[in-house]
């Protein structure tokens, strides 16, 4: 029997926690990645790398941290762009640490665990779990679904539509030789556009916490 190669991802937003294992509980999710760069809120301290950990034990649900290979944030400013300001997640896809993120989390969901990406912003159109981590997962053949508030599931193709509406981007047009822009090149415009966008806007705010210098925990 083939096994469904799909990652689901949620934002834990403000949602207690009672209201966010219901949520993973209704999706059946097995285990829990959280891929913030630094996983502490000053105003939701639920969400508290420590505080989540053993909520997510208590419900059954394994939890790793993932984000000092797939969060948003990075030291190396040659992996920005020009600006000096924004991470160029085009940059960060193709860096050793970022990749081997990608691929522990493809062999987890092969394995068959139902996986889920944890970050903190409600809509997923916001967050870099989008424009960066699932465009990846994407390329590698993987379904990514996303866990909407109210526990409804939108596809990652549904977001990437949204991307071509909110920034007028067409394909077909023709390019300055004459080629006809492809919709995948489209699309890779508009996640750029994205990228830079919610780059500009504090994601997170969060307490200075330190960060992994690596993830210690290998999906099993």
């Amino acid at each position: 029997m083939l096994v469904q190669q799909r990652c689901f991802t949620l934002g834990h937003s403000t949602h207690t926690n009672d209201y966010l294992a219901g949520l993973l509980k209704l999706h059946g999710i097995e285990l829990l990645i959280d891929i913030r760069s630094v996983p502490y809120s000053r105003y939701n301290p639920q969400y508290n790398r420590e505080n989540i950990k053993v909520f997510s034990g208590q419900n059954g649900i394994a939890y790793v941290f993932m984000g000092a290979s797939l969060g948003a944030r990075y030291q190396n400013r040659e992996l920005y762009f020009s600006d000096r300001e924004t991470a160029d997640f085009k940059k960060v896809r193709e860096t050793a640490v970022f990749k081997r993120g990608i691929e522990k989390v493809v062999n987890g969901i092969r394995k068959g665990q139902k996986i889920c990406l944890l970050c903190s912003e409600k809509d997923p159109f916001d967050c870099h779990r989008f424009v960066l981590v699932s465009y990846a997962l994407v390329k590698k053949g993987i379904d990514v679904r996303h866990i909407l508030e109210k526990g409804e599931l939108i596809s990652n193709d549904i977001l990437e539509e949204r991307l071509l509406q909110k920034y007028k981007i067409e394909y077909g047009r023709l390019t300055l030789f004459g080629r006809p822009v492809s919709k995948e090149e489209a699309i890779d415009e508009a996640y750029e556009r994205r990228n830079r966008d919610i780059g500009r806007e504090k994601i997170e705010t969060a307490i200075n916490a330190p960060r992994e210098a690596l993830d210690a925990k290998v999906l099993t």
